[in-house]
């Protein structure tokens, strides 16, 4: 199937990989202020796939091997040990948190209060894992790494595109940041720091088990378990 893949691909117009890179950086853009601000929920994980898809796309386009892009199916293997173990110990973690009072108080959120029944099962199931966790990976760790990795350097790499993800939080922590500017510009440094350093490890999972499975299954995990944990502590 990839030997059939590959000869299909080649038969495209191929791109530089700068230029690639150019299309790359103008998608996210684009896309990170559309899918933040006029993006309709209802259509939040099917739009996100199908950017995701033509990043990858673009990707293939300028020569990256599926392996360079975390998609080898004999990296498949390792990615999904690594990642699940990850999952693992974040669940340990976030478990031992929310049975601690005073840990637990940080999960309460007004915004997860507000979501109705449905979206207290479909969001950590449906839409963080493939909304969220599979767009963001392929497009940062997936397409965005093996283009720096191929420009630059592996170090580089890792670190440049934990900065470029962490900066795709902006929107996002801005729409929910609530209080005065200080404020609102502490929560948006506050979750830029977090998230680039999230990307560091990403980014060092996908390197080390070669499989963009490994930051997917991780990222999920995270997200959808700190999701759950508030559910849970709301219903106390």
């Amino acid at each position: 199937m990839t030997a059939a893949l590959d000869g299909g691909v080649r038969e495209m117009p191929r791109i530089g990989e700068r230029t690639a890179l150019a299309v790359l950086l103008g998608v996210l853009v684009v896309w990170n202020l559309t899918g933040n601000l006029v993006l309709p929920g209802v259509v939040y994980v099917p739009a996100n796939l199908a950017i995701a898809m033509l990043v990858v796309g673009v990707g293939r386009s300028a020569g990256l091997r599926w392996p360079e892009l975390g998609l080898a199916r004999e990296d498949l293997r390792r990615g999904l040990v690594v990642g699940g173990v990850a999952a693992v110990l974040v669940a340990l973690v976030l478990t031992v948190a929310i049975l601690v009072p005073s840990m637990a108080s940080f999960f309460e959120s007004d915004s997860v209060a507000a979501d109705s029944t449905f979206d207290h099962w479909f969001i950590p199931i449906v839409r963080i894992p493939i909304g969220t966790a599979v767009f963001e990976e392929l497009l940062f760790r997936g397409v965005l790494l093996g283009l720096l990795i191929r420009l630059r350097s592996v170090r580089f790499a890792v670190v440049a595109s934990a900065v470029i993800f962490g900066l795709w939080h902006i929107v996002p922590a801005w729409e929910s940041a609530t209080g005065d500017v200080v404020q609102v510009g502490g929560a948006i440094i506050g979750t830029v720091a977090i998230t680039t350093v999230a990307g560091v490890i990403f980014a060092l999972m996908r390197v080390r088990s070669g499989s963009v499975a490994a930051p997917m299954l991780a990222h999920a995990a995270l997200n959808s378990f700190a999701y759950v944990a508030a559910v849970v502590v709301i219903a106390r």
